[in-house]
């Protein structure tokens, strides 16, 4: 049977950010507010309350909802089903949310800076620069 994990050790500070790279990566039927409850495909599974919700069968994620919860400091964490974890965007949800978020934070940085971002691709790998 299917559980859901939280991923502790992957970190979003900003709620906007991360909603802009969710929304990058292709999730557009985003959910928002208090105590959201996640859906399941298995009814056994025990309830799962967030903020942040991304529907079942949105991005390959068959088995339940995507969602994010905040923790105790204000930071959100993505929580998704066991099942699902290498079935949301091929296996590389997580990969490729941290890359979009981290591009909007690298944005707003330069923003704030009065500056201008240059980004590269070589290979796999994105390079960014912000010139201020």
């Amino acid at each position: 049977m299917s559980k859901y994990m939280t991923f502790t050790e992957v970190v979003f500070k900003d709620r906007d950010l991360l909603i802009a790279a969710l929304e990058d990566i292709g999730c557009n039927q985003i959910r928002q507010g208090k105590d959201l409850e996640m859906g399941s495909y298995y009814s056994e599974q025990s309830k799962q309350k967030v903020e942040i919700v991304i529907p079942r069968n949105s991005i390959g994620n068959v088995y339940g909802d995507i969602g994010f919860e905040r923790t105790e400091s204000g930071d959100y964490t993505p929580v998704m089903d066991d099942l699902d974890r290498s079935r949301a965007l091929n296996g590389r949800f997580i990969t490729q949310l941290r890359a979009a978020y981290n591009e909007h934070v690298v944005k707003k940085v330069a923003t704030r800076l009065r500056g201008t971002v240059q980004r590269t691709v070589e290979g796999g790998l994105v390079k960014i620069k912000v010139r201020y």
